[in-house]
């Protein structure tokens, strides 16, 4: 008996999934040709059989009536998928309570004593939270983001209404919401159209399959950096500064002018795997960077004196990118549990994986806001620095102390924009220059699209995070700025916002760095 070669070993299994995918509806959704896009080389499928699926067959190919059975089709081909059917994403606003008059609720002694040991807003979260919520994902101005899980909504309904709490059931269903993030949005309701009239040609990249129609897989945003160094290979470099527990690369891209008289400013994304935006909205500013410092002068539309001066700016910086700082946990999230976001680290003891990578670095390690159980979202790591990825960036960083001038870790979701300290209501000796250029990119913001961010400290923020990588930036390296960039939005979809936005929080993202740009000069 014949065995086939290694390399052709998936094939039964794509077989398989073809004849799984005529399944779907009773249609053929598989399209070879690929007709949305001039491609001029395949991708390369490192992510395997899986990235090579969502390839030959994006969800937004399918009508929205099927979108329910490719979940299913999700589940099907792989073991361990999780699912999200039925829960819900709700905002708990404890600044508000049902109006209610004694006629339509009398309460008897015993329920009135209740909601006088819930008066405050601590008590009234922490019930909610035990009782119901699996986790909280964020807490913001409008109210606090928590995640119902599906056994937990019918009885945290009637909890609500039995104690007069006001909450706002942003998302329905999470597991639809999911679906929608794998759409590729249409290109006659996207930005890409822009191209074709030359006010978005950074959006084309020759040679790459990202479009940013869509949130692209780890093996695409690896093929649009080599892409980059190939294409601008003067002002490009590439720098693997570590790899992960699954051996996937951590790669920075640099881009200068190699001048040695510049600062740096290095920005990360990605660091919570379930984040999706801030890696696609990081290469999308990526991208705008690079085809504005190789094009020739006056090329884009619309260029006025502001645009050069700040394009001036920027050319005096030497970037340094970090587009995916945790790949393994990136693809976990997107093959088998959307919500995930540590990273793949396993805990023999437990018998659990991972590490949250922003409760891994060791200013205010070990603090309030973290875990030391395995098993949970904000499990911070046996010890300080325990995971390959906070060592990397630890060991680069280490390297640019004489010339950083900058450090940006993007993240979603929120709309703001914050500064150390995020374990206490401390003051740094360099917070005057972060409250102002923090304010001036709001206001920068706001003159672009009408975007609404807040700023402050982390802790006044309410972002709170001990062994974050902003705080052991400012507490051991110490250049002039330092920021967290929480993008879109406040709480609506949060971490699954839909890629319609992704264009919209590139440009934020740009022009955030465009402003730090001009103020480190």
């Amino acid at each position: 008996m014949h065995r086939l070669p290694w390399k052709w070993a998936w094939l039964p299994l794509l077989l398989l999934i073809i004849a799984k995918l005529e399944q779907v509806g009773g249609k053929t959704y598989l399209d070879w040709a690929r007709t949305d896009s001039q491609l001029t080389r395949l991708p390369f499928f490192g992510g395997g059989v899986g990235h090579l699926l969502r390839y030959l067959h994006p969800l937004s190919m399918s009508p929205p009536s099927e979108r329910g059975k490719i979940s299913e089709l999700r589940s099907e081909l792989d073991a361990n998928y999780v699912s999200y059917r039925g829960a819900q994403l709700w905002k708990l606003n404890f600044n508000a309570t049902r109006g209610s008059s004694m006629e339509e609720r009398e309460e008897d002694d015993e329920a009135a004593e209740e909601r006088q040991v819930l008066a405050s807003p601590d008590a009234q979260f922490n019930e909610v939270v035990a009782l119901f919520g699996s986790e909280v994902w964020n807490i913001n101005q409008d109210g606090i983001d928590i995640l119902i899980e599906r056994r937990n909504v019918a009885d945290a309904r009637k909890f609500m209404d039995k104690v007069g709490y006001s909450y706002n059931i942003m998302i329905d269903d999470i597991e639809s919401a999911i679906d929608e993030s794998y759409v590729e949005v249409p290109a006659v309701e996207h930005p890409l159209d822009s191209v074709r009239n030359n006010s978005l040609p950074w959006m084309e990249v020759p040679g790459s399959t990202m479009n940013w129609r869509r949130y692209h897989d780890q093996a695409d945003i690896k093929q649009f950096l080599q892409t980059l160094l190939e294409t601008y290979s003067e002002n490009v470099e590439l720098i693997q500064i570590g790899v992960t527990r699954n051996k996937r690369p951590l790669e920075v891209i640099r881009v200068s002018n190699g001048n040695p008289d510049n600062w740096a400013v290095f920005v990360d994304a990605g660091l919570q795997a379930r984040d999706w935006l801030s890696p696609a909205a990081l290469t999308y500013a990526i991208s705008k960077l690079t085809y504005l410092w190789g094009r020739p002068k006056g090329k884009v539309k619309g260029e006025g004196q502001r645009q050069s001066r700040a394009e001036k700016a920027m050319r005096r910086i030497d970037w340094y990118f970090l587009p995916l700082a945790n790949p393994d946990g990136y693809q976990y999230s997107r093959h088998t549990d959307r919500l995930w976001t540590k990273n793949r680290g396993y805990d023999s003891v437990s018998g659990c994986y991972g590490v949250n990578l922003d409760r891994n670095f060791d200013y205010g390690w070990d603090g309030t806001g973290s875990t030391s159980n395995p098993c949970k979202n904000l499990y911070r790591g046996a010890h300080s620095f325990s995971e390959p990825e906070s060592r990397a960036v630890r060991s680069f960083l280490s390297g640019m102390r004489e010339y950083l001038g900058a450090y940006v870790s993007l993240g979603g979701y929120g709309q703001t924009i914050t500064y150390p300290w995020g374990d206490a209501d401390y003051v740094t000796e360099n917070q005057r220059d972060l409250k102002q250029t923090a304010r001036r990119a709001v206001l920068a913001l706001r003159r672009l699209n009408q975007a609404e961010y807040s700023s402050g400290t982390s802790y006044r923020q309410k972002l709170a995070r001990p062994g974050n990588s902003a705080d052991w930036v400012q507490d051991r390296i110490g250049p002039q700025l330092v920021f967290n960039m929480f993008l879109k939005d406040q709480g609506r979809y949060g971490y699954l916002l839909p890629p319609h936005y992704i264009v919209e929080s590139g440009e934020e993202v740009f022009e955030f760095l465009r402003t730090i740009a001009q103020q480190l000069q």
